[in-house]
């Protein structure tokens, strides 16, 4: 009976006391798409990103830096770049900066790219996929994103 009871008190106090309580970081998502005008020379644009955040522990959790490493895993019609390349940066604009104690928010950010291409007559578009890593007060993250970027050229 007594074990029973504190059974009980124990499974009550797990969001309160912080007992198995952690941070976690799920669905990280970038814009599907993004067209590009024909011809373009180093045309910036930005992709835009979220991840979900839960922080199930106690105490603030302050997100310290973001960064990315992206990689080209198809590409179709003239497309100049090799499938396999990679490129990377830290991501600077994110918010929000903290997650307080028991909420939930949805990181928001994006990840600078450019458009070049000289032209193309047919159908050009490379795929990239993303992995983020996010550090915090709580720990580093490593997440992939859930869908990719496609990068599309239109036709001239």
């Amino acid at each position: 009976m007594l074990s029973g009871t504190l059974l009980l008190v124990m499974a009550g106090c797990v969001p309160i006391c912080g007992i198995g309580a952690k941070l976690t970081l799920s669905n990280a998502h970038v814009d599907s798409s993004h067209t590009c005008p024909n011809p373009s020379s180093s045309r910036p644009y930005d992709v835009h990103g979220t991840i979900d955040v839960n922080n199930y522990t106690s105490n603030n959790v302050t997100i310290k830096s973001m960064s990315e490493t992206n990689t080209n895993t198809a590409v179709h019609g003239s497309w100049s770049g090799a499938v396999g390349t990679k490129a990377g940066s830290d991501i600077k604009n994110f918010e929000p900066k903290s997650i307080g104690a028991g909420n939930t928010a949805t990181i928001r950010f994006s990840v600078g790219f450019v458009c070049s291409n000289s032209g193309p007559t047919q159908e050009t578009y490379g795929d990239f996929a993303f992995k983020f890593k996010v550090v915090t007060s709580s720990g580093t993250y490593n997440l992939d994103s859930t869908n990719t970027h496609r990068l599309q050229i239109q036709t001239g």
